[in-house]
């Protein structure tokens, strides 16, 4: 792979990175660099030719689909929101689940072309917009899909910024799972090793560490199973944290490792990997 493309790969990591950091931590106008990275990776041109970094990269590369139904936003529809709206009764909100992560992967130009909010938006266009109208640039007026995002206030924030950075984080967390699959021998040995001098356990791949060491390779850590449900205790649903330790205790190890991947928000996913052919 060509250097200079591998570095701001990594420098779009990073930056996506800090920023998300710095919008929960209180910055709510951080989604504006977000915004510019992931144009960057994913709908970036020259002239007429297509210079997106990821694809540049890994042409192959695919993304989880929107939730919900796509047959749903017509011409008549006013506003459609994926995902779900959470509230934590202190006046913040959040948009989580925004990408189905059950469904089928779709090619980079399939998912870009998703309606996004009305039968006009897509996600190309959306990203496009909060880039080019106020991360890169200040137009003097907001263009359509702008007026309408930034029209629709989740309690703490409008919808242009929850959206960017739901947007921002699974692009990471998806890079990362694709990087763990590539070098998955290498990984299953690492966790082999692991598990029969330790016992049972998890393999615990934060993606903050992810994109600050994205050059030196995957910073995965094993951790015993009892350990593991640390990463569980500020979760308030306690059935989530049962039903997760009941997984990482449950697994066949010679066939399968449990992934726990903490987001770059602290949001936790549970993925089982395969490790070989069962035979």
């Amino acid at each position: 792979m060509n250097t200079k493309s591998l570095h701001d790969l990594e420098a779009s990591l990073s930056v996506i990175s800090a920023n998300v950091a710095a919008y929960h931590a209180g910055n709510a106008h951080a989604y504006r660099p977000v915004a510019v990275e992931i144009r960057k990776l994913f709908c970036d041109t020259v002239g007429k030719s297509d210079n997106s970094l990821i694809k540049r990269l890994l042409p192959d590369f695919m993304l989880r689909p929107l939730a919900g139904n796509q047959n749903k936003i017509d011409e008549h529809t006013t506003l459609y929101i994926p995902g779900q709206i959470s509230f934590d009764g202190r006046g913040g909100s959040s948009l989580g689940q925004l990408f189905n992560e059950n469904a089928p992967s779709l090619i980079l130009d399939e998912w870009l072309e998703q309606k996004l909010f009305d039968f006009t938006t897509t996600i190309r266009t959306f990203i496009r917009s909060v880039a080019d109208k106020e991360g890169a640039h200040s137009d003097p007026a907001y263009n359509k899909v702008l007026r309408k995002t930034k029209s629709v206030v989740l309690a703490n924030d409008v919808l242009t910024a929850q959206a960017i950075m739901a947007i921002g984080c699974h692009v990471v967390k998806t890079l990362a799972i694709r990087m763990v699959n590539d070098d998955i021998d290498n990984i299953g040995a690492y966790i082999a090793r692991e598990y029969n001098g330790v016992g049972r356990g998890v393999a615990v791949l934060d993606l903050t560490e992810f994109t600050r060491h994205f050059s030196q390779g995957i910073p995965i850590k094993y951790v015993q199973a009892p350990a593991a449900e640390d990463y569980f205790q500020r979760d308030r649903d306690q059935g989530k944290r049962e039903a997760a330790m009941r997984i990482i205790q449950d697994y066949q190890a010679s066939d399968f490792c449990i992934l726990l991947v903490v987001d770059l928000n602290g949001e936790l996913w549970l993925y089982q990997q395969r490790l070989q052919t069962a035979s």
